[in-house]
């Protein structure tokens, strides 16, 4: 952070003597703040389980400084609070803490951070950032939350071909955030979360249900190198990486002209693994209705001595999937052993399909996605899949067949313009291959698990007020993995500015 901070400052100071002072004063006049205000809020009379209980407001205040020679400077604060309107007895409910750990800070409780903080030029079509920033790609964007997953590194975007974007960056760190807490606990059920969103450098809070004492979690205040936010350390915090790498480098081409719209992406995470991510959409009128179709596909593997480091060794430890502590009765039950990796190598491929079709105000849709492979590696927060549920990421998971089918409705024709009504279904079938004893394990037996759940929302843009917008959903999800089921009602206010 002080070397960063340093080379923008001094980037500032050589800007000023090259420039003037009044080139100076313009740049500051012509900048522009902006960011939002969002709210969420848990309903626990309609939640049960899991994360019943939680109501945090925070958001994003970024300015950026006009360009003097194509050259800005920009920074954004983010932060989550507690807003005081959830119950605190959930906090110990039934000897269990209940509350969601996805909306605050390492030890659930509200913080700010210093998420943005870069320098960027810009010459011709052509964009160059350096900083912390935001990173929005397939694999490096996650859903929408209170603070995104933040990142650090040099990022192009040049757009001198027509219908041609390229991207090209070097990230060097990143910051998890908030919902960091939801992909690897509740998502990945504590084992798969680095097939979810959230890599081994997180960690969640342990609340200990009887009194209520918080033990702080770690991963979303911080900035880490990418080998440790992946892998993470070989102890506790502070100690060494178990992977000392130079970051990850990607490069990503997106094309779109009229109805045609495809993108490929490479991520090469040194030391680790390369991932490779290509899609397609293709939009036609089909009588009455408007079709879109589109298919995708994802391709993983290691690089060099991965296997045989200490992130090889990571994936390849044996973790215990068990019962969660909300139950009173078989709280912390072992279900059975598993592995990410037998052996500590990455071989990974998934492939899926989906088409919509918009026939007068509703849409219907199926998605499908198929791995037979091993597990994908997501710990940077990205989901591309299109079988993807608010609370369900199963399809990256080794060997897993998936469903998905959706329908939404548009309010327009009934007086109701900005309001839409979905509801969607997935279903998970995922052959676990299990593992007994310990240290390395003896391979067990295949185990099937079958997962569902079901998504309905209501989403309101409202009109007359630009970057005003409410989302109510309540989730079903019974999960086979754990063998629970968990309800989930949660109301998102956002206004942007």
């Amino acid at each position: 952070m002080m070397k960063k901070t340093a080379i923008l400052a001094l980037s500032t100071v050589l800007a000023s003597q090259l420039m003037g002072a009044d080139d100076i004063n313009e740049m500051f006049k012509e900048g522009k703040a902006g960011g939002y205000v969002r709210i969420h809020h848990i309903f626990p009379e309609a939640s049960d389980t899991v994360a019943e209980a939680g109501s945090v407001i925070g958001g994003k205040l970024k300015y950026q400084t006009g360009a003097l020679y194509g050259l800005r400077f920009g920074a954004a604060f983010y932060t989550t609070q507690n807003t005081g309107l959830a119950n605190d007895s959930y906090m110990t409910k039934d000897g269990y803490g209940h509350f969601a750990q996805g909306l605050q800070g390492d030890d659930m409780k509200g913080y700010v951070t210093l998420g943005e903080a870069y320098a960027s030029y810009h010459l011709s079509n052509t964009d160059l950032t350096y900083g912390r920033q935001e990173f929005k790609t397939p694999m490096t964007e996650n859903a929408v939350t209170i603070i995104p997953n933040l990142f650090e590194g040099t990022v192009a975007t040049i757009k001198e071909i027509s219908d041609v974007t390229i991207t090209a960056a070097h990230i060097t760190k990143m910051q998890y955030g908030t919902r960091a807490a939801t992909d690897n606990a509740l998502i990945g059920d504590g084992v798969y979360g680095i097939t979810a969103g959230a890599g081994y450098g997180f960690g969640n809070p342990a609340v200990n249900g009887t009194t209520g004492v918080i033990t702080a979690g770690y991963g979303k205040e911080v900035f880490q190198n990418m080998g440790e936010a992946t892998f993470g350390r070989t102890g506790a915090v502070g100690t060494a990486a178990r992977m000392d790498t130079a970051g990850v480098t990607s490069l990503g081409i997106d094309y779109k002209k009229g109805g045609l719209a495809a993108r490929v992406w490479d991520y090469y995470a040194h030391e680790m693994y390369n991932t490779i991510y290509a899609d397609a959409e293709y939009k036609m009128d089909a009588g009455p209705a408007k079709v879109t179709l589109e298919a995708q596909i994802l391709s993983q593997s290691d690089v060099g001595d991965f296997a045989t480091s200490g992130g090889g060794s990571a994936l390849k430890t044996l973790r215990t999937v068990t019962m969660p502590s909300a139950f009173n009765s078989g709280a912390g039950t072992p279900l059975y052993k598993t592995k990410i990796s037998a052996d500590g190598t990455i071989d990974a491929m998934a492939w899926g399909a989906k088409a919509k079709a918009d026939i007068g105000n509703f849409a219907l849709s199926a998605a499908y996605n198929q791995n037979n492979d091993g597990h994908i590696i997501s710990a940077w927060g990205g989901d591309p899949l299109y079988t993807t549920m608010i609370f369900a990421r199963n399809e990256y998971r080794a060997d897993t067949t998936a469903f998905k089918v959706g329908v939404e409705y548009n309010f327009k024709d009934l007086g109701i313009p900005g309001l839409t009504f979905s509801a969607s279904s997935a279903q998970y079938d995922t052959d676990v291959q299990t593992w007994t004893g310990t240290g390395v394990g003896t391979i067990g037996p295949v185990v099937n698990e079958q997962t569902e759940v079901q998504d309905y929302m209501l989403f309101y843009v409202v009109p007359s007020v630009k970057g005003l917008w409410f989302r109510l959903f309540h989730e079903q999800r019974d999960n086979d993995t754990r063998q629970y089921e968990q309800s989930h009602t949660r109301l998102i206010a956002n206004l942007s500015f």
